[in-house]
């Protein structure tokens, strides 16, 4: 075999030109290796901007595989951009409502060694992407310089050109020579532009907690923020078109109760917050009580929009007798929200069947919902549905909402034979326009040692009854724990959406190189 290709932009062309080659009437070359050689002759650059592993076999067995396979949608897409070994986990996907070819995957990315936002844009409908940060906080305790760490990503497009990026960022700051600690926690907004190529250089906050003080004396900490998510009311003929709803959760934190904006949260519990602005560009109005005033332990939301244009939140609670967890419904009506009298869901989560992972996992009970007209579907996995058997294994549930009369029913997911040792985590639900659902996950079934996932895509046209069709999207296999230090995290949920076209994209954390975790994806078209 020649020399190995090492320049990512050549490689590229090579797949390029050697299939507009092969699909014409015969390639000038005589066969691959002829090709190979040449292109390898023409090559400058000193290294694979990926850091890339070719497969065995090396660039010819990467051009052999190039073109798409009778049944498969086309080979996995490497997003990020970058060389370092630094995880990226946590992974947001937005698509623009108006051209299902611009998309934008975001991370909780570790290039920085504290985690910090970096945004993905592809203009090709994930054939290929670039690689940007995203602006960091500015917090006024501290004369509005960036905070320490970001996490837990979000994405929304509206119609007019807008991407918006949601995050949670905190410092983690500790001067022992002084005494002195910072935690304050700050939700912020990043406006995008040119449907979300590029993204404003000064952050929007949100909302700012103050956490900081002594060792030893006083401390000023009331409150802390977390896992905050963004969607945008894109209805057509909604009378809150373009309206943008930035969603999470405050934890009070003191033995009395703590006021945010509009919201009053009694001490030592949590709620789930909303805060709204009218379209982009335009200011966001005070926190606001999303979650009621009887449930007090909530946490992990998402909010979905209906045909009327009416907001529907969905969140857990962790007040009843863990580890039992409901899932509740709260609806903005005349102004104010509203929570569900029953919950849509109940059910239990007690662990991992697989005893070789040590990461945290307690984000998979969360909510990932997507909309059809109505009806709502939230994607969560379980040990147990109330009601049912429980098994060692996590399985992926889909919750069927009707959000006109609240009406819901559970299914399973995964098709694999209940409690076969099997897990299944991290779940997201979207919606097409022609009424399937699709939901992901990463899953080991095909692992007998429990260690490797796949990344996994189902598909139900029946309204989420069934998803007899499901299967592996990612090329390969791979070890979560790989990646990360002692195997301390591979993220708390991993998203997917459809686009105008039909197209389903699939982002996910993967580490197929054996030594890091990357994020890879895929148009899924079926």
């Amino acid at each position: 075999m020649t020399k190995i290709l090492r320049a990512t932009f050549a490689g590229a062309l090579a797949i390029v030109l050697w299939g507009q080659l092969a699909t014409a009437q015969g390639p000038p070359f005589k066969d691959l290796d002829s090709f190979v050689k040449y292109v390898n002759s023409h090559i400058k650059a000193p290294f694979d901007r990926d850091s890339a592993r070719l497969p065995v076999g090396g660039l010819k067995a990467l051009l052999k595989n190039a073109a798409p396979k009778a049944g498969v949608t086309g080979q996995n897409v490497k997003v990020n951009r970058d060389r370092d070994p630094w995880p990226k986990a946590e992974i947001a996907v937005g698509l623009d409502p108006t051209n299902g070819r611009n998309v934008v995957v975001m991370s909780n990315d570790f290039r920085e060694n504290y985690d910090h936002m970096f945004y993905h844009v592809s203009t090709s409908g994930g054939g290929g992407w670039t690689d940007d940060s995203m602006v960091g906080g500015a917090d006024p305790v501290t004369g509005f310089i960036p905070l320490t760490f970001q996490s837990d990503p979000g994405v929304a497009f509206d119609t007019r050109g807008h991407s918006m990026l949601s995050t949670i960022t905190g410092n983690l700051i500790f001067d022992f020579n002084s005494g002195y600690e910072n935690l304050d926690t700050e939700i912020e907004v990043a406006e995008g532009f040119a449907h979300g190529i590029y993204t404003q250089q000064f952050p929007i906050p949100i909302d700012d907690q103050p956490c900081s003080g002594t060792f030893t004396g006083p401390f000023n900490c009331a409150a802390q923020l977390d896992k905050p998510l963004i969607t945008i009311d894109n209805v057509p003929g909604s009378p809150n078109n373009g309206t943008i709803y930035v969603y999470y959760t405050l934890f009070c934190v003191q033995p009395t109760p703590c006021t945010d904006g509009n919201a009053t949260v009694p001490g030592f519990s949590s709620a789930i917050l909303v805060a709204t602005s009218p379209g982009a560009g335009l200011p966001f109005g005070p926190p606001e009580l999303v979650s009621g005033n009887t449930l007090t332990q909530e946490q992990f939301s998402f909010l979905v929009v209906d045909s009327r244009g009416t907001p529907h939140m969905f969140f857990d609670d962790f007040s009843g007798n863990f580890p039992t967890i409901t899932m509740w419904e709260s609806t903005l009506k005349g102004g104010a929200w509203v929570v569900s009298r029953q919950p849509v869901a109940t059910f239990r989560f007690l662990r991992f069947s697989s005893v070789n992972w040590f990461f945290r996992i307690a984000g998979t009970v969360a909510p990932g919902c997507g909309i059809q007209e109505d009806t709502a579907y939230c994607a969560f996995s379980a040990n147990q549905i109330a009601g049912g058997p429980p098994e060692s294994g996590l399985s992926v549930y889909v919750a069927v909402v009707n959000t006109e009369t609240g009406a819901s029913s559970i299914h399973r997911v995964n098709n694999d034979p209940f409690n076969d040792g099997s897990d299944h985590f991290f779940p997201w639900a979207t919606t097409k326009a022609d009424g399937s659902v699709y939901v992901g996950w990463y899953d080991d079934r095909n692992d007998p040692f429990n260690t490797k996932v796949q990344y996994f895509v189902g598909k139900s046209t029946d309204r989420g009854k069934t998803f007899p069709m499901q299967m592996p999207v990612s090329d390969t296999s791979f070890n979560p724990c790989i990646g990360f230090p002692l195997c301390g995290f591979f993220g708390d949920y991993t998203q997917i959406a459809a686009g105008p076209d039909g197209v389903v994209h699939a982002a996910w954390s993967d580490t197929r190189d054996g030594a890091s975790m990357q994020i890879w994806s895929q148009a899924i078209n079926w």
